[in-house]
């Protein structure tokens, strides 16, 4: 599953493709995802201008002239840049055409989302990406509430060790519901935690604030480091390009098990936690 990262990396390669460009012409496959019906009629997408494409959590925005649109890649999601003249790849269903190239939505398991989005009145395109990302604009994308971006100055050890107090779910699970921080998905919640040395069965409320502040810096790093990588390929994701990412190179326990921790050298274990697999350190993580 696309995880910030992923997101992050397919973002920064889109921006310099799209923006300024306008699209020709839009068509879909006639599939229903998560809430788009399969039918772009009244879209109107033809002859308007990208002006600016935004993340926020998991979502992207494509700011057009008169609209907007928000994509969600789910499961298995990839968004390609193609020459016009490709052929059209399977599970594709949703396609924007620009002078000479073409931008698809292919997703296999159609868990992911498109939606047509009203763009407010007198509100600029700088404005409307800044409110993006600070949450102004969550209830068009999301229907629960969305947290703080993790990589973001309203992100901190001390906001997590605030809402954590009294919570009883245990920490990976409770990380990964996205109320509080956004984009921390399986992988990097493993990879996070092993790192801050947490148990991922630790309930929440019982991680101290000194813990809080390693895990902070911890979620950063990895995060981080997982863009520089290009993010984690495991079996779908790919870039704009249709590149695969390097960071599952990097992996300590996601997807490691019996394999030696690469810290103490105990073989790292699985646990199912919220109907997904959690990788951990038995010796490292307390």
């Amino acid at each position: 599953m696309p995880e910030l990262p992923e997101v992050e990396v397919i973002y920064r390669g889109l921006e310099p493709l799209v923006v300024g460009k306008a699209i020709v012409s839009a068509g879909c496959s006639g599939h229903r995802l998560r809430s788009f019906q399969g039918d772009l009629a009244g879209w109107n997408l033809e002859g308007q201008k990208v002006q600016a494409i935004g993340r926020r959590s998991k979502y992207l925005v494509l700011v057009l002239s008169q609209t907007m649109l928000g994509l969600h890649l789910g499961m298995s999601g990839q968004l390609i840049w193609r020459p016009r003249k490709a052929g059209m790849a399977s599970h594709t269903h949703a396609w924007l055409c620009f002078s000479g190239h073409r931008l698809d939505y292919v997703d296999p398991r159609r868990f992911g989302d498109l939606k047509r989005l009203a763009r407010p009145a007198n509100v600029s395109t700088e404005d409307l990406i800044d409110g993006l990302m600070q949450g102004r604009w969550d209830n068009w994308l999301s229907p629960g509430p969305l947290g703080a971006e993790p990589l973001s100055e309203g992100f901190s050890p001390d906001l997590l060790y605030k809402a954590s107090r009294g919570v009883q779910q245990a920490i990976k699970p409770w990380l990964m519901r996205g109320h509080v921080v956004v984009g921390v998905g399986n992988i990097y919640a493993s990879e996070a935690l092993h790192a801050a040395g947490i148990h991922p069965s630790r309930p929440a409320g019982r991680v101290a604030r000194e813990r809080y502040e390693r895990l902070a810096l911890e979620i950063q790093s990895q995060l981080s480091a997982a863009i520089r990588a290009g993010g984690s390929t495991l079996r779908d994701f790919r870039s704009a390009h249709g590149e695969p990412g390097d960071y599952a190179l990097a992996h300590k326990v996601y997807d490691q098990e019996g394999k030696p921790c690469k810290r103490c050298g105990r073989p790292v274990r699985r646990l199912i936690q919220a109907q997904r697999s959690s990788f951990f350190c038995s010796g490292c993580q307390r």
